[in-house]
């Protein structure tokens, strides 16, 4: 019912999630979606990332608007490839993960532009609502990881990462408990995001309820550490054949023995974004520190694994 403190309905979801994505019980027609893929750091979702390029679908990520491939300022939304040695990598000349690249993105009218099969961003409210419309659907798909594991594997991932523009070599050194205490402000990081607040924005148990609603309704779950699993079902919501020649040969290259135990292990994608780390362990000061500083995030998290667990039938039922 009503929240008292804000006037707010905790079972209605906000417009965006409410109107401009399917619900998961609408039987998927994937020549009518565009799929948006919320990519959570280091949560699998650059495997993904890899996996759906392999399998030949044209993504709207952060590449396309580079501007060393000179589409940054076209006027209307293509397609390239952007490397001449990966001939089936093909990239639509937008950014879907910056807000400033959102809003670009949104006046080319890229999803009613249908050209994109997939949008990847990080920025999950803000691309939801700028990005699709009544008219013109969302299907959203996310891949999650329990976030002790996630914050610490970005512990240790951004002391090293030169490559990111949040790169912390400040970081080295410094013990997990430490950084936990003084330094990490990537706290309910899940919530904060799906409710389109700042991550240092305060939150409330009012915020978690309505998160849970929004992916209780709307997501397609999948979690890291079963994978596998979860492509194959994101694949019969996306109507992706994955038992065909190309698909074996992708599944292979990312999920094969040796990467695949390396994934499950630390759950990051190639060798340039997986990281080997010591993991904290359930029951150390460590990882109850940081459960206790994402309290909201680990509710929504658990509750997500009631939900993958559910969703099962619900997807099997669509490859029928």
């Amino acid at each position: 019912g009503a929240d008292p403190r804000f006037g707010r309905n905790l079972c209605a979801l906000p417009p965006w999630a409410e109107n401009y994505l399917f619900d998961i019980t609408e039987r998927p027609i994937p020549s009518k979606e565009t799929a948006l893929f919320w990519h959570i750091p280091k949560s699998g979702g650059t495997t993904a990332k890899r996996l759906y390029e392999c399998l030949g679908q044209t993504l709207a990520n952060r590449l396309g608007a580079d501007p060393r491939f000179g589409h940054h300022k076209d006027k209307e939304v293509v397609t390239f490839k952007p490397y001449s040695s990966a001939p089936g990598l093909t990239y639509i000349n937008v950014d879907t993960t910056t807000r400033e690249g959102i809003i670009r993105a949104a006046k080319l009218g890229l999803v009613a532009s249908k050209k994109a099969d997939m949008i990847f961003t990080s920025d999950v409210q803000f691309a939801a609502e700028h990005l699709f419309d009544a008219e013109h659907k969302g299907r959203i798909f996310a891949l999650f990881r329990n976030p002790v594991d996630r914050c610490v594997s970005k512990f240790y991932y951004l002391q090293t990462a030169t490559w990111e523009r949040t790169y912390r070599p400040e970081w080295q050194g410094m013990d997990v408990l430490e950084w936990a205490t003084h330094e990490n402000i990537d706290e309910n990081f899940l919530v904060k995001k799906i409710m389109g607040l700042r991550l240092d924005d305060p939150i409330d148990i009012g915020d978690l309820i309505i998160a849970k609603e929004i992916v209780r309704r709307r997501f397609i779950v999948g979690l890291m550490n079963d994978m596998d699993e979860s492509i194959r079902r994101f694949n019969i919501v996306l109507g992706l054949d994955y038992a065909n020649v190309r698909g074996q040969q992708c599944r292979e290259e990312y999920f094969g023995s040796k990467d695949h135990r390396r994934l499950q292990d630390d759950a990051a994608g190639s060798a340039v974004n997986s990281n080997p780390h010591p993991k904290v362990l359930e029951g150390t000061p460590e990882y109850n520190l940081i459960a206790e500083r994402n309290a909201l995030d680990m509710i929504l998290y658990n509750y997500i694994v009631l939900l993958y667990d559910e969703q099962r039938e619900l997807i099997n039922s669509y490859d029928r």
